[in-house]
């Protein structure tokens, strides 16, 4: 019994660990795309693609 639990023991470390990168790369995404957002230079096709990617990054945030 004491090895079941030492091995759930591991396995919630590292799913920690897996959120913890996830949850970064997530920050480095919604910065990256506000980036993109406040950009003047971008093309009208290309702006409505950032907005787009935007609006879809924020609805998989809330769910």
């Amino acid at each position: 019994m004491s090895e079941d639990l030492y091995l759930c023991q591991k396995e919630i470390r590292r799913l920690r660990g897996v959120v913890r990168c996830y949850e970064a790369q997530m920050r480095e995404m919604e910065a990256y795309l506000e980036q993109l957002e406040e950009r003047k230079t971008l093309g009208e096709e290309a702006m409505q693609a950032v907005h787009a990617i935007s609006d879809f990054w924020r609805q998989l945030q809330e769910d």
